[in-house]
This record gives structure tokens, C-alpha cells and sequence, in this order.
């Protein structure tokens, strides 16, 4: 369970510093950041349900 945290971890930072990147770049609007953030958004909703469990 710990790997898949970790992996899980990885993955919503990753998915934030797009979303920043995005931002910063003035791409906010396009389907693929709105995207992006959506996924963030779950990724970091999963993590959070998990940690509680785990």
C-alpha cells in the first residue's frame, strides 16, 4: 500500500505543477489544462480518502 501511495503522491504533484505551469503561461482556459486540473483535483481527492484509510 505504501508503493501506491508513493506512486500516487508522484503523480498529484506532478498534476499540480502542470496546472501552475498552465497557469503562469496564461493556458488556463484550454481543454487540456481544465483537464489537467480536473485529474489534480481527483488524484488529490484519492490520496486524501487513502491517507485516512491507511
Amino acid at each position: 500500500m505504501k508503493t501506491i501511495s508513493i506512486i500516487l503522491g508522484i503523480l498529484v504533484i506532478l498534476s499540480w505543477l502542470f496546472v501552475m505551469k498552465e497557469y503562469k503561461n496564461g493556458n488556463q482556459g484550454t481543454h487540456r489544462a481544465q483537464n489537467v486540473m480536473l485529474l489534480a483535483c481527483l488524484l488529490t481527492i484519492i490520496m486524501t480518502v487513502l491517507q485516512l484509510f491507511y
